[in-house]
């Protein structure tokens, strides 16, 4: 299996504008773009908000869109996904780090003002910006039916600028080395801190989970 069949690349930057369902105006949407390194195919979603829930979210999306997951994610310094970025340890943020275990995948972080490591990615973002670029949207829906379209006809379909192949037909070749996608999807949770209360407990939406003695308050992870 050649390298690029096993890695991918994620970012995250300004999508189109679309109207709030809410305030009835216009915002700006944020762009979430996952590119195969090996066949450039990409996987390109639309949403409002970000947070580490949403950014694992959209890579389970893109994962399933593709019909297959990467060993190996390569992704920007996001707060979402990196809580301290390292050279040689970074820690990840928790949720990130299981979605990607789930699917087989485990993330590397671009180091710090590395823009090389991203190049895919980049032009990738660029070609969907220029194809939304001076476009609003009633929905979000409408918006994402859209850059669908935009993809299946002219992303898919262009001739890759260093490789001189169509992305379809090289996406045809890379698609079996995928890993397999799990049967189920992740079962997503909340974590946080919590005090543990004069009774050895602490409180988890409702319930009441004992600890050992001595723990009387102390702060502890609960997931």
């Amino acid at each position: 299996m050649r390298i690029g069949c096993r890695r991918v690349v994620a970012l995250l930057q300004p999508g189109a504008m679309v109207r709030d369902a809410q305030t009835r105006k216009y915002r700006r949407t944020r762009l979430f773009v996952m590119v195969l390194g090996c066949s450039r195919k990409a996987a390109r979603f639309l949403t409002f908000r970000s947070s580490s829930r949403i950014w694992a979210e959209l890579h389970e999306r893109a994962f399933r869109r593709l019909g297959g997951a990467t060993r190996v994610v390569v992704l920007d310094n996001l707060r979402e996904g990196v809580l301290v970025p390292d050279i040689y340890d970074p820690t990840l943020n928790p949720l990130y780090r299981d979605v990607l275990a789930h699917y087989g995948a485990v993330a590397l972080p671009c180091r710090i003002q590395d823009p090389d490591r991203k190049g895919k990615v980049e032009s990738g973002v660029g070609h969907a910006q220029r194809a939304l670029q001076g476009k609003r949207f009633e929905s979000l829906e409408q918006a994402q039916a859209y850059l669908d379209g935009w993809e299946a006809s002219c992303a898919d379909t262009r001739i890759d600028g260093t490789t001189k192949r169509q992305v379809a037909a090289m996406f045809a070749e890379e698609k079996p080395a995928l890993l397999p996608l799990p049967l189920e999807p992740f079962r997503y949770y909340q974590h946080g801190k919590r005090s543990v209360n004069l009774d050895g407990c602490v409180e988890v939406d409702a319930a009441y989970y004992g600890l050992p003695p001595g723990w009387i308050g102390r702060e502890v992870n609960v997931q």
